[in-house]
């Protein structure tokens, strides 16, 4: 474990499990929830390189179609790095600024090599995350994101979350997208929401907010549970490892870095008060 300190936010990060977060308190208030024992069920881990579920398991590289295997009930779900152990490459104990780098190379289940390199920096009050790939093949498809579950209360009170989205990416009966609507509706969501501005927020009234940049366009809103919220910002929807009227699939040029990098700035608790 490696734990990021700087003045009150403690960020615990566990390489060995997909370098993901497994704590992260505020004015020693704890924002993240465990909803099981799966990978999938608790912290906030990366996904890498395909966020969500995935039509027919399949997807379409430079060598045409491959299947991946169910990790998740019948699913291939959230990529391949959220399980693995990451290795540390870089390590920064500046008082003001702490940050973690790992990288893994291993994705058996991926049909093309990969590198993936996660990245935790945690500055006054603002934590920056990043996913960097890179494969010397030319032409894989990739979704990246993250996966926080917030505990729903904070310190007694209800958590809400907001987004500055214009649309909202319908499901059909097999969970997968089929358009993008106009508005967002109501909730309870478990939805893929069009953020262009790439700008979102949780907050827990009167407690703590958390303000999200990403420079992706996509967010996976979860709040069905009455325990915990998932704010996941993305590059790219559900089964986005494809082309559809809504998105068109990203994919790497061989031997050349990509990265996406998404902010998390908090308000509130011990400096919100008085």
């Amino acid at each position: 474990m490696i734990t990021l300190v700087v003045m009150d936010v403690e960020v615990t990060v566990d390489p060995s499990l997909g370098g993901r977060a497994v704590s992260w308190r505020v004015a020693g208030e704890e924002l993240l929830h465990r909803q099981g024992d799966d990978p999938i069920e608790f912290g906030m881990y990366p996904m890498a390189p395909w966020a969500g579920r995935i039509r027919g398991n399949e997807v379409i590289g430079p060598d045409g179609p491959r299947e991946l295997p169910a990790t998740y009930g019948p699913w291939a779900l959230h990529g391949t790095v959220l399980d693995q152990a990451l290795t540390v490459v870089e390590r920064v104990e500046d008082p003001e600024r702490q940050a973690v780098v790992m990288e893994t190379t291993h994705h058996a289940s991926w049909p093309w090599p990969l590198t993936a390199r996660v990245s935790w920096t945690l500055e006054a009050r603002v934590l920056t995350t990043e996913i960097a790939l890179v494969s010397p093949v030319d032409g894989s498809p990739v979704v990246t994101g993250w996966h926080p579950w917030f505990r729903r209360k904070v310190s007694g009170s209800r958590g809400e979350w907001s987004l500055e989205a214009p649309r909202l990416l319908r499901r059909g009966d097999d969970a997968l997208p089929l358009e993008l609507m106009a508005g967002v509706g109501t909730g309870p969501f478990d939805d893929a929401f069009w953020v262009p501005s790439g700008r979102a927020s949780i907050h827990w009234p009167g407690q703590l907010g958390i303000d999200v940049v990403t420079e992706g366009a996509w967010y996976v809103v979860y709040d069905e549970r009455p325990e915990a919220i998932c704010l996941e910002p993305q590059s790219g929807p559900p089964d986005g490892l494809d082309d559809h009227p809504w998105h068109t699939a990203e994919r790497l040029a061989a031997g050349e870095p990509r990265s996406w990098r998404t902010t998390w700035t908090m308000r509130g608790l011990r400096e919100g008060r008085g």
